[in-house]
């Protein structure tokens, strides 16, 4: 499957879960903007570190996003509600791409010391959501 692991995040949060996606999917994990644009995607995650609303990156970057691009596009958010993608999954949607509903949300515990950084088990979690996304667009 042709598929694409994209994340943004403004402290690394999420790069250790799309690179596992990207390991365990053997395809192209990247930051976003990306180095280079999709093309031809069957499927590409988006993990992103949610503060309220979506990164502007992250907006830009899904809004050059159609069919030719990306068939479909499945988001999950560390330590945030998927409220702030409300916006971009209409004009994803409206775009003919096709937003996978079930958006994990993973919270991450940080402290005043030390920043949160995702555990062997939220990067399962992931793992898991990922391969429940793919087997659903076989």
């Amino acid at each position: 499957m042709k598929a694409k692991s994209l994340h943004f995040s403004k402290h690394g949060t999420v790069q250790p879960i799309a690179s596992e996606i990207g390991r365990v999917y053997q395809c192209v994990c990247d930051q976003i903007p990306p180095a280079y644009p999709c093309e031809g995607e069957k499927v590409v995650f988006i993990g992103v570190e949610m503060g309220g609303k979506l990164p502007g990156p992250v907006e830009h970057f899904c809004r050059d996003l159609n069919p030719t691009r990306a068939k479909n596009v499945a988001f999950y958010l560390v330590s945030g509600s998927a409220d702030g993608l409300n916006s971009i999954k209409s004009e994803l949607e409206n775009h003919g791409v096709h937003v996978v509903e079930d958006i994990l949300t993973l919270n991450l515990k940080s402290s005043l010391f030390k920043k949160a950084n995702p555990t062997d088990a939220d990067v399962k979690k992931a793992l898991d959501w990922a391969e429940k996304v793919v087997n659903n667009l076989k």
